[in-house]
């Protein structure tokens, strides 16, 4: 993840990107995209309705060093209340507008103008496989679907949706906490 980050930062100047809509819609638009890197344990205010902080960075899985995937069972176990819900990703993906930036990576901006970066990690397959680094992104929600799967997020440059798989899966995770 360190070594990703890394890799974003050396290619700022040269980023491009292309807006994706909130229908979704199949516009490209080069632009130049402005990035400061935030604190990864800060918690970004994007102006929603329903009041949900999102935080700035992805968690790392002590016990996963090398992808930062947590299966469906890990991610609730760990962080509770604090995996956004189906509703919470269906509000980012509605009230938010996201940019795809050509490094593998969304910049979902808020109503407000404050924004986070969402990258396209790949996932872990329940047989150890890791596939689609840069590509696609996968982050869990807390939203079962049954004894079996759950509700994540998936994206690539193209599209957004909500989607569900096995709980075997090693996805991603990043948090929300509800503003007082």
């Amino acid at each position: 993840m360190k070594g990703l980050l890394l890799f974003l930062v050396m290619g700022l100047a040269a980023l491009t990107m292309t807006q994706c809509s909130k229908d979704n819609g199949r516009q490209d638009h080069s632009t130049t995209v402005d990035i400061v890197d935030p604190n990864e344990d800060e918690y970004v205010d994007l102006g929603l309705v329903s009041m949900t902080l999102w935080k700035a960075s992805n968690e790392k899985n002590e016990a996963d060093a090398e992808t930062d995937y947590f299966t469906y069972d890990e991610a609730v176990a760990l962080f509770g209340d604090k995996l956004p819900t189906m509703e919470q990703f269906y509000e980012l993906m509605h009230s938010c507008r996201w940019e795809w930036v050509s490094l593998g990576f969304y910049k979902i901006i808020g109503p407000n103008g404050h924004y986070i970066l969402l990258p396209a990690s790949g996932c872990r397959d329940c047989n150890g496989e890791v596939d689609y680094d840069r590509r696609y992104g996968f982050y869990w929600s807390s939203t079962p679907d049954d004894d079996m799967k759950a509700w994540y997020l998936n994206f690539y440059s193209r599209e957004i949706y909500m989607y569900k798989h096995y709980r075997c899966f090693a996805n991603s995770v990043r948090l929300v906490e509800r503003q007082l």
